[in-house]
């Protein structure tokens, strides 16, 4: 069996461990993958890739939220973990809330959508962020007008959101679901931030979820056909308010606190569904 693992360059070079994690999961069930950078692959009457075996795999797990070429790729009969509909849906945070509000979980009330933000805010004080984001990235609490303006004008000409924010600021939860299952639950707390990002210095340990967090996972992983991803809830009032998908889910955080190597665990959910 032969699987491909789609990077950019930049995002390859800042995941090398990672990247050694999946090769080392491969070889152990014997499948060849083979690292493709995007700066390589072309469609010209095909997919064309530079400095490679170009022959089509039996699966691609692609690691950079590029729905166009998740779609190309499908087309011509190839798996891809994450599919082109959880690629173009779960990168697009207002096309992620409003199919999970229609499963009824709770989501932040939003003031606004649409390019860049308005010149005057809805309301005060208001969460701005584009829809593209990732990492806690380009996201703004606006308590005041100065604040708004300087959203304003970094997001200008971006698809943006505006949302209230919730009671519990600098306070997340990170699911990783891969599949239907969580796999493991991530508390992130930050003292000197609202977004509580492991990567932006929050800190993180295990949580055990609640019935109600659980029953939110459950209705959002039986609407997608999840690969690996990160269902992230924030908190109102102590209650679990939906936040976002993690497409392109970091790991970071489960190798550094758990004995949990995802990188495995996630090749053999991919080998076993294949060779049912």
């Amino acid at each position: 069996m032969k699987g491909w693992l789609i990077y950019d360059a930049f995002e390859a070079d800042r995941n090398r461990a990672y990247i050694d994690c999946y090769f080392a999961a491969a070889a152990r069930r014997g499948v060849k993958l083979e690292l493709l950078l995007l700066e390589n692959m072309r469609w010209e009457d095909g997919l064309k890739v530079s400095g490679a075996d170009a022959m089509l795999p039996d699966f691609v797990i692609c690691r950079r939220p590029v729905p166009e070429l998740t779609e190309k790729l499908e087309s011509l009969g190839v798996p891809v973990f994450n599919n082109s509909r959880i690629s173009r849906i779960c990168n697009n945070k207002y096309l992620t809330s409003r199919t999970v509000k229609d499963l009824g979980v709770p989501v932040a009330e939003e003031y606004w959508h649409g390019v860049g933000i308005p010149d005057a805010p809805p309301a005060l004080p208001c969460v701005a962020k584009p829809v593209d984001g990732h990492g806690g990235q380009g996201v703004f609490l606006c308590r005041s007008a100065a604040e708004y303006s300087e959203a304003a004008e970094t997001l200008a000409g971006r698809e943006c959101v505006l949302q209230r924010p919730v009671s519990d600021l600098g306070r997340d939860l990170r699911v990783y679901v891969l599949g239907r299952e969580p796999v493991a639950a991530m508390l992130r707390i930050s003292d000197a931030d609202f977004r509580s990002n492991f990567c932006l210095g929050g800190r993180a340990e295990r949580h055990e979820l609640t019935a109600e967090e659980r029953e939110y996972v459950r209705r959002i992983a039986e609407e997608f056909d999840f690969g690996l991803v990160g269902i992230d809830f924030i908190y109102d009032g102590g209650r679990p308010v939906f936040n976002e998908i993690e497409d392109v889910v970091g790991a970071r955080m489960l190798y550094a606190l758990t004995d949990i190597d995802i990188a495995d665990r996630y090749l053999g959910f991919i080998f076993e569904k294949l060779t049912r």
